[in-house]
């Protein structure tokens, strides 16, 4: 037999043993074994994309993508079956992190794809959103964790502009924007937009109240002595003539009033 007959009979084999597993499933014999048996082939197919990936990681930075895709949808498979019916509702949150595992993976290993941040960040905001709205966290609102995940997701984009030594400082923008939507319009906590703007405008209101300007009593009024021209002007309008003339007695200075009386005492 032939290198091509015994590759023939190989794939014939596989695609029987395929044939009759799909059958056995169809009929329900295998029970949970379906699940574990699908769990472990994502499972395979996944560790096979990642050894591509990891040897090597600049060219073949792809296969991060459906390896890790492939492992989430092997977790959720498994978890669907055996996890507690109470987290039953967890695997979409699983799949949805394992996706985004894969573009944080891309980052990671390669900094110049820096593009994988927005992606890898956006796919966890929406796995939180898909956790939350199953796990008893009533008091969250789902969508400013939404909106607050996409912004730290800008913000760290802003934030490695150092490390990247590039100017990725425009994602300041869309951050601000985005976690003021999550952190004020939405706000993280069901039921606090209601108590939030009347203190708000308490808030303002009062600070107006309290920085109002308070009345300064009026500087006093520095009287100065008049001039000889305001005198002078003052008189003729008057009409009584100019102004008397102010004397001034003179000064004796010390050394002259002892010449004065030097001879006398002579």
């Amino acid at each position: 037999m032939t290198i091509k007959d015994n590759k023939q009979v190989l794939w014939g084999l596989l695609l029987v043993a395929l044939g009759g597993f799909f059958l056995l499933q169809v009929t329900g014999i295998l029970g949970a074994l379906s699940d574990l048996f699908w769990s472990l082939a994502f499972g395979v197919a996944g560790g096979v994309f990642l050894y591509i990936f990891l040897t090597a990681r600049h060219e073949r930075w792809w296969a991060a993508i459906p390896g890790f895709t492939l492992l989430g949808l092997a977790a959720t498979v498994f978890y669907s079956r055996f996890a507690p019916p109470i987290l039953s509702g967890m695997t979409g949150a699983i799949f949805l992190g394992s996706i985004g595992a894969g573009f944080a993976a891309i980052f990671v290993t390669n900094p110049r794809q820096w593009w994988a941040i927005i992606p890898g960040g956006a796919l966890f905001s929406v796995a939180a959103v898909a956790a939350i709205d199953v796990l008893p966290f009533r008091f969250l609102n789902s969508g400013s964790v939404l909106f607050v995940g996409l912004g730290l997701t800008f913000g760290v984009l802003g934030l490695l502009s150092t490390y990247l030594n590039q100017n990725r400082r425009w994602a300041y923008i869309p951050a601000a924007i985005l976690l003021v939507l999550g952190l004020v319009i939405v706000t993280p906590f069901v039921g606090v937009l209601a108590w939030l703007w009347p203190l708000a405008l308490i808030g303002v209101g009062a600070y107006l109240i309290l920085r109002r300007p308070s009345a300064q009593p009026a500087p006093p009024a520095v009287v100065t002595p008049p001039t000889s021209e305001s005198r002078n002007a003052w008189y003729e309008s008057a009409g009584v003539g100019p102004a008397p003339e102010t004397t001034t007695s003179p000064t004796v200075q010390p050394a002259e009033k002892e010449e004065e009386y030097e001879p006398a005492l002579r």
